[in-house]
């Protein structure tokens, strides 16, 4: 499938360090949290994505529950924008609009833009963050090739880690908002009972990836 741009942040161990521990801090009350966040974290909101923030590494976070000390928390941390394919009808989807978007993605501070690149630029750009991942928590449990019940493209492989009960997923996801085309590259840190098994087929598997990651 060709991609019309993708931008791009690499990720860090300190990154992935960061988002691993977000659910065994301390929690912080409501009131407290934006001042918290802002000086102790240094995130700030952003519009990039509805109701996110970006973090200190300009990354974009974005989570379902409170994002600090929370086990029962999902955390999103989006860390490529991909516009997957020349839309069929510019005008409806808003072709120069979206290319704009990107680029918006694109100016963040450590961020690059890969115009038009091909399927293996792509999925360089989801292997390199594989290996820091790999390196805080060892191989894979598994790893498959997604489709577009995770968005539209490109089909990249997801993989899939566990740490203690948390699941941690590195995929595509598609963009339930703002954008609705777009395609999130993100590392995904979600509960995850340790009675759990994941399912033994592929396509189950995407599935239970798919209700995980796609909020």
């Amino acid at each position: 499938m060709p991609v019309h741009a993708l931008a791009h942040s690499p990720l860090s161990p300190t990154v992935v360090r960061e988002l691993l521990a977000m659910p065994t801090l301390p929690a912080v009350p409501e009131e407290e949290f934006d001042e918290y966040s802002e000086k102790e974290l240094g995130w700030a909101y952003t519009s990039l994505v509805c109701d996110a923030v970006l973090t200190r590494h300009h990354h974009v976070l974005w989570y379902e529950g409170d994002p600090l000390g929370d086990p029962g928390s999902t955390l999103i941390l989006t860390f490529g924008e991909a516009y997957p394919v020349n839309p069929p009808d510019p005008d409806e989807y808003g072709h120069d609009a979206l290319v704009a978007l990107v680029g918006k993605w694109a100016a963040l501070p450590g961020w690059d833009l890969l115009r038009e690149p091909d399927e293996a630029e792509c999925e360089g750009v989801l292997d390199r963050a594989a290996e820091v991942v790999t390196g805080e928590l060892g191989p894979p449990l598994r790893v498959l090739r997604s489709n577009d019940w995770l968005g539209m493209g490109p089909h990249l492989r997801c993989r899939i880690w566990r740490r203690g009960e948390h699941g941690v997923v590195l995929a595509p996801r598609e963009d339930g908002g703002p954008y609705g085309y777009l395609t999130h590259l993100v590392l995904t840190v979600h509960p995850w009972p340790a009675d759990e098994e994941l399912p033994a087929s592929d396509e189950d598997c995407l599935r239970w990836v798919r209700d995980r990651i796609i909020l």
